[in-house]
């Protein structure tokens, strides 16, 4: 009975990039309050801190995101060249994401006064399930040589 739920919930691929967009949301945000934490103890302005960690974190999280949904959630079989084209897709997903959140984490943190810490959790947040649409669309869509 379990593992015949599990086995549809594994075949799903709505479910597997909700279990890997946990996945890179956690660490993610991880990677955020760690470079945040780091930063704000090197630069003397806030604003630059919290937009440097989450800048770089951005590096981390989209390489760790490609691995995972490649071969996780959306099992693409594109090897060689192939992938490179698939990368850069993937990253041009992210690309839209990482200037919504441009926008998005000044806009919570100077406008509604919210800590960056929380402000970047409510962005990876929206941005997780704008970037669904993206990959599934775009990026690993099937036809993708």
């Amino acid at each position: 009975m379990i593992s015949g739920a599990f086995q549809r919930a594994y075949n799903s691929q709505r479910i597997r990039f909700l279990v890997i967009g946990g996945w890179n949301t956690v660490f993610g945000y991880l990677v955020f309050v760690l470079l945040d934490t780091v930063f704000s103890r090197i630069f003397s302005l806030r604003y630059v801190a919290y937009m440097s960690a989450m800048a770089s974190g951005n590096i981390f999280s989209v390489t760790n995101a490609y691995i995972f949904h490649k071969y996780v959630t959306f099992r693409s079989a594109v090897k060689g060249k192939g992938m490179i084209t698939e990368f850069f897709r993937f990253s041009m997903t992210y690309v839209v994401t990482f200037c919504l959140s441009l926008i998005l984490l000044p806009f919570f943190v100077e406008v509604f006064k919210i800590s960056p810490k929380i402000a970047g959790l409510i962005v990876v947040l929206l941005c997780t399930v704008i970037s669904y649409t993206g990959h599934s669309r775009f990026s690993f869509r099937k036809g993708n040589k």
